[in-house]
């Protein structure tokens, strides 16, 4: 295995995507393995990253499934279903014909 990212990344290690998430998340192709180890600081502020980008990548699941009819549940099914069977003014039932 190699010492950097570059070398992980263009390997067939099993880590290579990984590493080239990194490279193109903005981290140095030439960071060394030895500052992504347990407790390096480097490691802390990529964890981190992670853990916020999956919480974020949730919160959109979330809001994509309460826009769709068959996915949406609760105040957000109620939403929908008022935009789609819009309700008649309470004055409405004094014009109707009566027969």
């Amino acid at each position: 295995m190699g010492k950097t990212l570059e070398a992980v990344a263009a390997s067939d290690h099993p880590g290579s995507r990984g590493a080239a998430a990194l490279i193109e998340a903005g981290l140095p192709g030439s960071t060394p393995l030895a500052a992504l180890t347990p407790g390096g600081v480097i490691r802390e502020l990529v964890e981190s990253l992670a853990r916020e980008l999956e919480q974020v990548h949730e919160q959109l699941g979330d809001v994509y499934e309460s826009a769709v009819v068959d996915t949406a549940t609760g105040d957000s099914l109620q939403v929908l279903v008022d935009e789609l069977c819009p309700r008649r003014p309470w004055w409405c039932w004094l014009f109707r014909s009566r027969g």
